[in-house]
């Protein structure tokens, strides 16, 4: 029975270079010759534990979703003068600062081509898993029965998230093929009998680096239309797309209030510990949102405003960075796959987007 397993196109990189630093190579025979029979993890362990494991022995991780690419000097540069700006350390506007809104909405009219995108249809959260959270909530207040599904292969934590909000474990839908592809047919049956009432997507999907179709998004909007399936985009991965492929917006033919999609910039400029995204969606699913998140995390931090005057002077800084990073991401790929295939003779899985990389094997588990 084949395994999937997964490796992140992005760590640490050498001084000399933008590319991947194979200066690693001898810790990472290390690993596989004198380590790793010495190394266990707990069951239920997940990527944090690997990631604080190799910290322990000194070890690379490819496992934990952490990029290790600096967000753009001039955003730093920005954000340094911000924070010294007394009046930005109180609570911020729970919808988000003005500031921040209008230039995001500026920036996917002119990025994404959402022409359909105002600053109410904004809402800032604490990074997508913030915006995410609170669109589970909401909608367990309006549907507190309701059934919320996640397609395998899927972001570990979107299970957690589910279960947190509903009480429940999600309804899960094996993937399809060698190629781990999603069960739309599947996921389509348990909407139309009733039995599922939401779903998270994740495009581009972390783990496989699928970006999905126009066909795909149009068919999920479909069910959002017909059956009122609440469908939740989580595009942390959204400026990370490439070899020819293009993100389909899901706003395409209109704003649903039973449609939301997070977006943050903890990947694609490095900004992790900023833990600032925003939700796009109606105001009054915003609005529900917000409601729910008030006291989870009252609102986005201060870096709203360096991230709000970053978007609305330097666009071009930004789409810049991103494509730089593409570019680091492929051949970062081109690289670690090779090796794997001559080093473990596991079959690569090529990604269409995001940072990550999978891989076919025949072993009972990763570890082993």
């Amino acid at each position: 029975q084949a395994v999937w397993t997964r490796a992140v196109l992005a760590p640490p990189l050498c001084a000399a270079s933008t590319r991947l630093d194979t200066s690693t190579a001898p810790l990472i025979q290390m690993a596989v010759s004198q380590e790793m029979t010495g190394l266990t993890l707990k069951d239920g362990s997940n990527m944090r534990d690997i990631f604080d494991l190799c910290q322990k022995h000194g070890l690379p991780s490819l496992a934990q979703g952490m990029i290790e690419f600096p967000p753009p000097q001039r955003l730093r540069e920005i954000a340094s003068k911000r924070v010294m700006e007394p009046g930005l350390h109180t609570y911020r506007t729970r919808m988000g600062e003005g500031e921040y809104r209008t230039a995001l909405a500026a920036l996917v009219r002119k990025v994404y081509g959402e022409e359909n995108i105002t600053p109410d249809n904004v809402l800032a959260v604490a990074g997508v898993a913030g915006g995410v959270s609170a669109a589970l909530l909401h909608l367990r207040k309006q549907k507190p029965d309701c059934n919320f599904a996640v397609l395998e292969p899927s972001y570990t934590y979107h299970s957690h998230e589910v279960e947190r909000a509903f009480g429940r474990f999600p309804v899960v839908i094996p993937a399809l093929g060698q190629d781990a592809a999603p069960n739309w047919p599947e996921l389509k049956r348990l909407v139309e009998a009733n039995e599922v009432h939401g779903v998270i997507v994740t495009n581009p999907l972390n783990p496989t680096g699928k970006v999905y179709s126009s066909e795909e998004i149009h068919m999920l909007l479909g069910l959002a239309d017909s059956h009122g399936l609440f469908v939740i985009f989580d595009e942390c991965y959204l400026d990370m797309v490439f070899g020819g492929n293009k993100h389909v917006s899901p706003f395409i033919t209109g704003l649903r209030d039973n449609v939301v999609a997070c977006r943050g910039f903890s990947k694609c400029l490095g900004c992790q510990s900023w833990r600032c995204g925003y939700a796009i969606s109606t105001p009054s699913t915003l609005l529900g949102m917000m409601t729910m998140m008030d006291p989870l995390f009252i609102c986005a931090n201060w870096t709203q405003h360096a991230l709000g005057e970053y978007f609305r002077d330097h666009t071009e800084d930004f789409l810049e960075h991103c494509d730089k990073l593409n570019g680091l991401l492929q051949d970062n790929w081109a690289l670690l796959s090779r090796a794997f295939v001559e080093r473990f003779g596991w079959e690569p899985l090529q990604p269409q987007g995001t940072m990550y990389g999978m891989f076919k094997h025949s072993d009972e588990t990763d570890i082993q």
